[in-house]
Parts: C-alpha cells; sequence; structure tokens
C-alpha cells in the first residue's frame, strides 16, 4: 500500500514565503557570515573527512578537507577530471572516477597515502559503490559489449561480472549486510536486486523508479519515483520478515508538486536528507521515515544540494550556490550552524564523509 503524506505540500508551500523571509535577511546575514563561518564551528579536527571534487572549468581535482584546516589536502593528479567520489565505510579508501577517452577507477588508501588504479574502461557518469566491508567496489561498465554492473576486488584487482543485459544499467546501493546490490536498468520499470555473487534476480518495484538508498540497518530502500512532472520520494520495506524476496511496503514519505532528488540516509536510519527543487531554487530537506516532522533545513535564496550525513549521525555536508559559485557547507543535522568549508573560484561538488 502506497501512504501519501497530505502535509508535505502545505508545507513547501509555506517554505516559499520563508524563502521571501530569507531574501530580506540576507544582507544582515551576510555581515556576520565572516564571523560565524569559521571552521573549528563544531569542534575541528574530530570531524570525519569531507572529500569533494572542484573544478576549475578545465580540470577536476578530487580534494579532502577537514573542518578547521585552513587547506585542503589534493589527491588526484593536476590534470585529471574526476568525475564522482566516493568514501569506504570507515573512510579508509576513497575510490574515485577518473574521466577521460578511457574513464578509469581509481583507489586512494588513506594510510599508505597511494592512489591505484583499479579498473579502467568504467562508466564515467556513475560514482562507485563500496561493499559493507571496504573489500569490493560495484562499478558499470561495457567492456564485455554492453553496459553491465560488476564488483573488482581491491586486494586482488579480480573483476566479475554480475548483470548480462544489453540494457545500460545504473548500480544504486550495496546492502549493509553485503548480501544484495540495488540497481536500475534502462527500458525497465522498478527496482532489482542482485546478489553479489551474480544469481538471484528479484524486481522490487514496478514503477518508473531510481536512485535507490538502504538505509543503514538494511531494513529499508529509499529511492524516487517519478511522475511524469516531478519525482517523489519512496521508502521501501519488507512487510513480512527481512527476506527482501518476500512481499514488500511502499510509503510515500514526500509527496507534493515539487522535485525531490538526492536522498540521504542518517546514521541511525531514522531521517532521510533530500533536495526539493522549487521552481526558482533548490533547498535541503528532512523527514522522518514514515513521512512525518517534515522540516526544512536551509533558506539559502540559492540552489542547496546534494546532502550527505555524517558517519557520526549529527551534520550534513552539502554544496550550495549562496556564494554565487559552488562551494561546500555542513551543517547539524537540524540545519543549525550552517558552515562554509571551502572559500575559492572553482565550482566545488559531490562532498561526500
Amino acid at each position: 500500500m502506497i501512504l501519501g503524506i497530505q502535509s508535505s505540500s502545505d508545507i513547501y508551500k509555506s517554505a516559499s514565503l520563508f524563502r521571501l523571509t530569507a531574501m530580506l535577511l540576507a544582507g544582515a546575514w551576510l555581515l556576520t557570515a565572516a564571523g560565524c563561518f569559521v571552521g573549528n564551528w563544531f569542534g575541528g579536527s574530530d570531524r570525519p573527512t569531507v572529500a569533494y571534487i572542484s573544478s576549475d572549468g578545465e580540470n577536476s581535482r578530487v580534494l579532502l578537507n577537514q573542518s578547521g584546516e585552513d587547506d585542503p589536502t589534493t589527491i588526484s593528479p593536476r590534470n585529471a577530471i574526476a568525475k564522482s567520489v566516493r568514501w569506504s565505510p570507515e573512510q579508509r579508501y576513497l575510490a574515485w572516477v577518473a574521466g577521460g577517452e578511457i574513464p578509469l577507477l581509481m583507489l586512494y588508501d588513506t594510510e599508505t597515502d597511494q592512489t591505484d588504479l583499479l579498473v579502467s574502461g568504467v562508466d564515467q557518469d556513475q560514482p562507485p559503490v563500496w561493499a559493507p566491508l571496504s573489500d569490493r567496489v560495484a562499478y558499470v561498465s561495457d567492456a564485455d559489449g554492453s553496459p553491465d554492473i560488476y564488483m573488482v576486488d581491491i586486494a586482488t584487482g579480480e573483476q566479475t561480472r554480475l548483470t548480462f543485459s544489453d540494457e545500460r544499467e545504473r548500480v544504486g546501493d550495496w546492502s549493509p549486510d553485503g548480501q544484495w546490490l540495488v540497481f536500475t536498468r534502462s527500458g525497465h520499470d522498478g527496482l532489482l536486486l542482485r546478489n553479489p555473487t551474480g544469481v538471484n534476480l528479484i524486481e522490487l518495484t514496478d514503477g518508473p523508479d531510481s536512485d535507490p538508498v538502504w538505509s543503514p540497518k538494511g531494513d529499508r530502500i529509499a529511492f524516487l519515483r517519478d511522475h511524469g512532472e516531478e519525482r517523489d520520494l519512496y521508502v521501501l520495506r519488507p512487510t513480512k520478515s527481512d527476506d527482501w524476496a518476500d512481499d514488500t511496503d511502499e510509503v510515500a514519505v514526500a509527496d507534493s508538486e515539487y522535485d525531490e532528488s538526492d536522498p540521504s540516509w542518517s546514521a541511525d536510519g531514522r531521517l532521510l536528507a533530500f533536495v526539493v527543487g522549487f521552481d526558482d531554487q533548490s533547498e535541503i530537506f528532512n523527514v522522518r521515515v514514515d513521512g512525518s516532522e517534515l522540516k526544512q533545513l536551509t533558506y539559502n535564496t540559492a540552489d542547496d544540494l546534494m546532502p550527505d550525513w555524517s558517519t557520526t549521525g549529527d551534520m550534513i555536508v552539502f554544496s550550495s550556490f549562496a556564494y554565487g559559485n559552488s562551494e561546500i557547507l555542513y551543517m547539524k543535522g537540524d540545519g543549525d550552524g550552517q558552515t562554509r568549508l571551502t572559500t575559492n573560484d572553482h565550482t566545488d561538488s559531490q562532498p561526500t564523509w
């Protein structure tokens, strides 16, 4: 059964009124920004390290930055064209895709400070997806003639093909217990599950669904459903047991006239951060997994995008155009204390920690 959240549209409309107030307060806010946006606002070096992509229009580099640090660390070559980046669990490894004529899947090891090539010929438009034990990375490649899902063992370099279809596939997420990969397939409605051994294909949903993200406990999957003029945020869970092969229940946790995107789970699995695209800008919201307590977190009169919850569970990092170009900011989980992490003329995006 699909349960709509009746109050979400009203809350979004109220948010439009708040934007007018935010514009009036913007001048005063900017006067205090220099004093408020300091790197050690939330305790400095005890925070996880944020990885992100910084582009100067020609090259895109992978940078690491920690609150309280003055200068970020660059881990990619100067002439690299970084396309996506993803931390492993516990932040030992960083997988990133280098675009080009032959896109490459790269691996940075924080303990050795070394960067190695994992796989060549990957789909540069898709981010890598980590296994929960940080021993394997899933990716998409057309190395065998069609864009299918593969995984690579980071210790041995052994590659395993998981899907065999002529249609382009997009890998979404790896279940926290390591048993499933959730993905979508071009020309096929619905979310699909595949075991990392390459067997047991399961069809989870039958709608025009995308962007699946597993909850930290593995009991739910957040995803987006396309209704034509907008996409809405849904949560899926098994109804009878923890077995995803059983019946599942879909709940529309954010159902409105506006377009929603970029779902991200809090560490305890109770909240989802996501983006709402209004007519003139995008803002970040939080909602509980049952659709209650919908709350707007940003009011920046500019696009706020790509929220990502911290592994500590109390912070959200995101990209924002509040300063003209895209910069990386972070804030508390309730939206308080928005703090600027980057200050440069580049386009900073895809923050992850």
